[in-house]
């Protein structure tokens, strides 16, 4: 009988180095939750990740309509994006009633059961970008850029087996088999946006709105981070999930590529100590600057890629005009 709950990621051969930081992440806390690998590319196994206990799926192991021009459409960041909802569905169907999808990019650093309960309790567990606090210190700047990347983001979320759930997760890996890029202009952003559309597919969902759970840069401007005898806090409850969104261990001195020019520096001490560590933890999980493998997929048809920057392009010129 397969365990109640279990953990799923999805990387290329580029993020291995992170997933299996991650995943090394996971078991400190969790050494029995099952794990499994997602691997978006043509690369069938993971030393690292096996290690770890993690069962690896090749994407030949998931159901996925029209996989063949997903690989040919999308680039890895895309892919691994559009092939959420059916990781998510695999797990359901291997017999675990609760599945979370954690990003490959994240360090766990305190035990997630808070975070599982309120999955295992609800059909659908979402965290949102912006926490109660922003009302009180407001940044236009962030919010509107946060209003084009979704409510809700994607790198961590909660699915229970459920008809509605099911229905949902079906109808989300539709859109993205098509639409999982980044468009902003045109209201898409990988497949974070289809998320807002959630309320009203899924009666029973939670948002999860603990400081702590799957924070990230744009959550440091409205949170209290500190560094306790080694472990670290937001608004003092532990910090239990960070997400490293856009952050280059081989730049290490810059945030996130989201927000060109913020230092991690300028973060404060707790937040300057967190990255950090999460750079040695890449480095212990295989991380080298300038080893960086390709992501393991095939190239990408030309004259596609072409045409969807093209329509990127010209939307976003439409939406500058009409700013004025």
């Amino acid at each position: 009988m397969a365990e109640p709950l279990a953990v799923v990621t999805i990387a290329g051969a580029n993020y291995l180095p992170q997933a299996a930081a991650m995943a090394a992440s996971l078991r400190r806390f969790h050494r029995d939750v099952p794990l499994y690998a997602v691997l978006a590319g043509t690369q069938t196994c993971a030393p690292s990740l096996e290690r770890l206990g993690a069962r690896v799926l090749a994407l030949g192991g998931l159901r996925v309509e029209g996989l063949r021009g997903m690989m040919l459409r999308y680039g890895c960041k895309e892919l691994c994006a559009a092939l959420k909802p059916a990781a998510l569905l695999a797990l359901l169907d291997a017999g675990h009633r609760t599945a979370v999808f954690i990003d490959p990019d994240t360090l766990v650093l305190a035990s997630l059961e808070p975070c599982f309960r309120a999955a295992a309790a609800h059909s659908l567990l979402l965290t949102p970008h912006v926490v109660p606090k922003a009302a009180l210190d407001p940044d236009e700047e962030l919010e509107r850029a946060l209003l084009m990347a979704g409510l809700f983001n994607g790198g961590f979320l909660g699915v229970s087996d459920c008809a509605e759930m099911r229905a949902f997760l079906r109808w989300w890996a539709e859109r993205l088999r098509t639409h999982c890029y980044e468009d902003v202009a045109a209201g898409i952003h990988f497949d974070q946006r289809w998320l807002d559309l959630a309320p009203g597919f899924v009666a029973d969902l939670h948002v999860c709105r603990h400081a702590g759970c799957n924070a990230a840069y744009w959550r440091l401007r409205w949170i209290r981070l500190e560094e306790r005898e080694g472990a670290f806090y937001a608004d003092g409850e532990p910090l239990r999930l960070f997400h490293f969104s856009g952050y280059d261990p081989a730049a290490p001195d810059w945030v996130t590529r989201f927000r060109p020019g913020w230092r991690v520096e300028e973060l404060g001490e707790a937040a300057a100590a967190l990255f950090r560590q999460y750079r040695e933890r890449l480095r212990e999980a295989g991380w080298r600057p300038g080893a960086e493998p390709e992501a393991g997929l095939p190239e990408t048809h030309r004259a596609v890629r072409f045409l969807r920057r093209a329509r990127a392009r010209a939307g976003a010129a439409v939406a500058e005009l009409l700013r004025r």
